[in-house]
């Protein structure tokens, strides 16, 4: 009689743990942010690496081949988690190692200036020193790129000034007169609404180009107190939607998360961005699928791979660029 009591208080047991499981899978299938069931950062991490290539460094899930602009994508979100992406070679070359010899890529890409600034970033990250690379002191040529009143590269596109900044920054030269130049010129271009637009127009503003350009200027050292900063924020909290996450397009992952990085540049809490009892990082998380891939929006893939790696940086460095924000530096 024991045995048999002990037997259906085991098999009780057993059922109550098949229920909870069936219960979570199918609270899982109905979309359940991935944070409740996994760490969202390893999965990110997973599928960033899925798509590294056999020769060492990365491309896009629809590209067959590496390239400089997901490889430097890839190393500064990796270096920000805390990689060692010394131990990720394939045929014998690390992403480091592929950075630095396939620098010759940058030459052949449209926008040449914000594509420096974003290769930079992750050389930095990568703990190289980006004023030897090849023979190439990259510091001096980020700096060629000024135009006297602080402009960078293309007139009418705010994107490069903002990466070349932040690069610049990265390397210790956020003192520096170029930097200085440049912050001055992208304060002058805030609009009546607190924004910037893409193209540094007087209006059109949206909230991606507006926490780039805060992440930018924060990092040249911008204080986060200035009034230039306060009505950036103050435009940013305009566009946040019900769900917590952010657009005028409809909230996606591409703009969460630069405003969750400029949010944090600014010495602020993005969960404390509420919204009822949303706010952008758990709409961001909600963008998260089961391969850890993050797409722009729930039904919409988009450029799947660097909205995973803006993620693993907003939410670990926090910030753009993480090596001056906390965020580590990959020693080889």
């Amino acid at each position: 009689m024991f045995r048999v009591m002990i037997k259906m208080r085991y098999t009780r047991i057993f059922l109550s743990f098949v229920l909870l499981s069936a219960i979570l899978v199918n609270e899982s299938v109905q979309g359940e942010s991935l944070s409740h069931s996994g760490d969202p950062v390893a999965l990110a991490m997973d599928y960033l690496l899925s798509d590294q290539k056999e020769d060492g460094g990365f491309g896009s899930n629809s590209e067959p081949l590496s390239n400089i602009k997901d490889t430097s994508l890839a190393v500064t979100a990796l270096a920000a988690a805390g990689k060692n992406l010394s131990a990720l070679a394939m045929n014998g070359t690390d992403p480091i190692q592929y950075l630095v010899q396939n620098d010759g890529e940058l030459g052949n890409l449209s926008n040449v200036e914000a594509q420096t600034g974003r290769y930079v970033i992750a050389l930095v990250s990568a703990g190289l020193d980006a004023g030897d690379i090849n023979g190439k002191n990259y510091v001096q040529i980020l700096k060629s790129y000024f135009a006297p009143d602080g402009e960078v590269g293309k007139e009418n596109y705010l994107w490069d000034d903002a990466l070349v900044v932040m690069a610049l920054a990265a390397c210790n030269e956020s003192q520096s007169i170029e930097v200085k130049g440049a912050a001055d010129h992208l304060s002058r271009l805030q609009t009546a609404k607190g924004g910037w637009a893409w193209n540094g127009g007087a209006n059109g503003e949206d909230p991606d180009t507006t926490s780039i350009i805060l992440c930018a200027i924060i990092s040249g050292g911008e204080e986060t107190s200035s009034e230039v900063v306060r009505k950036g924020l103050q435009y940013l909290s305009s566009e946040q939607n019900d769900d917590g996450g952010f657009s005028s397009l409809g909230s996606n992952a591409a703009t969460d998360g630069w405003a969750i990085m400029a949010i944090q540049a600014a010495g602020q809490n993005p969960e404390e961005w509420k919204v009822g009892s949303e706010d952008p990082v758990r709409h961001l998380l909600s963008l998260q699928k089961e391969d850890g891939s993050v797409w722009w929006k729930s039904n919409s893939e988009g450029m799947s791979f660097e909205w995973t790696a803006n993620m693993i940086i907003a939410l670990t460095g926090g910030r753009m660029p993480p090596v001056i924000f906390g965020g580590h530096r990959n020693g080889r």
